[in-house]
């Protein structure tokens, strides 16, 4: 079977990297030889890949602040988020199919051609964002979620590797992130070494055409957390599934992604309740939402939906998860 796959990201190289292995022609169509699509580098600990990944570093603290101010931080006894080489594991798989670097599309005589082009249809709506990895002293081993309630959207704080950290920022109403990145940089460390900068658009928006699409071209991306590495490969290994038992590849992703895309719209929801909200309550919002442990922990792993409630509950005050958590004294 010959397979064409627009576009080598995450979801564009599991599947190829999976339809390869069964003796499958797949040939990937990409703008670039090599991926290199920034962004937070995070995935939730919940998902082995069929590729695996190299994990750079375990995650088990959180900070969440408001405007400046810190209001609440937990860890757990386990790790929660994996830091991973997000760029060799998808170039590795991508060495298991042929690549075509073009930008024409005029794709013909193929039994399958699966659309991965990530966001770059832009037909939908997007946030522009910019990550910045940089080596500094000033280190710790915690994750940073800070919310700007001016803004739709937060600056993060990832630790990548030793004295290394993931820094973005991605705001709707403010398209210069990069601007607004490297006053944040400023503001909180007082000494660093920027040795990576790049800027991306990540899909928030709902996507209307859905055929033949896997990954963020289907609109795979988690609104409130940007998180879209584990759902776009779980799509292409349900659209390797599909071509290998010749199901209808649509009806079968549709059926397989329906608790992922469920709540991937509740959290668009809850973002457009945020966004059309007065500033105070958006910081009433957030404090409410950022001081609840069982909320915290769906947040983690964009499960916000009533399973992911009942799942997290039993996770949080029934395993007895969390280490510690510690809140600023109310003035």
């Amino acid at each position: 079977m010959r397979i064409a796959i627009l576009g080598g990201g995450v979801a564009g190289s599991t599947l190829a990297y999976l339809l390869s292995r069964i003796s499958n022609e797949v040939t990937i169509f990409d703008i670039n030889q090599y991926y290199v699509k920034p962004c937070g580098d995070i995935v939730p600990n919940v998902y082995t890949p069929p590729f695996n990944w190299n994990e750079t570093f375990g995650i088990k603290r959180f900070s969440f602040y408001i405007d400046g101010e810190k209001i609440y931080d937990v860890e757990y006894r386990h790790t929660k988020w994996l830091v991973i080489d997000k760029w060799k594991w998808i170039n590795d798989m991508r060495k298991s199919s042929k690549i075509i670097v073009t930008h024409d599309l005029n794709i013909k005589d193929f039994d399958y051609v699966i659309d991965s082009r990530g966001p770059y249809p832009m037909d939908r709506e997007v946030v522009y964002t910019t990550r910045a990895i940089i080596e500094t002293e000033e280190f710790d081993d915690e994750a940073i979620l800070e919310f700007d309630t001016h803004y739709t959207g937060f600056y993060w704080i990832f630790p990548s590797g030793e004295n290394e950290y993931n820094i973005g920022a991605g705001f709707l109403e403010y398209k210069n992130s990069k601007e607004l990145l490297y006053y944040y940089l400023r503001k909180k460390f007082k000494n660093f070494e920027i040795k990576d900068v790049r800027g991306a658009p990540i899909s928030i928006g709902s996507v209307k055409n859905k055929k033949l699409r896997i990954g963020e071209a289907r609109g795979l991306v988690f609104p409130l957390s940007g998180e879209g590495i584990r759902p776009s490969a779980i799509s292409a290994e349900y659209a390797f599934e599909a071509i290998y038992k010749e199901k209808d590849l649509d009806e079968f992703l549709n059926d397989k992604l329906s608790i992922i895309e469920k709540r991937i719209k509740i959290q668009k929801m809850l973002l457009d309740l945020y966004r059309y909200s007065s500033l105070s309550l958006r910081k009433n919002f957030m404090r409410i939402f950022f001081k609840n442990d069982v909320l915290i922990d769906t947040y983690l792993e964009d499960k916000i939906d009533l399973n992911g409630i009942i799942e997290s509950l039993k996770s949080v005050r029934g395993n007895g998860s969390i280490v510690r958590k510690f809140e600023e004294q109310e003035k």
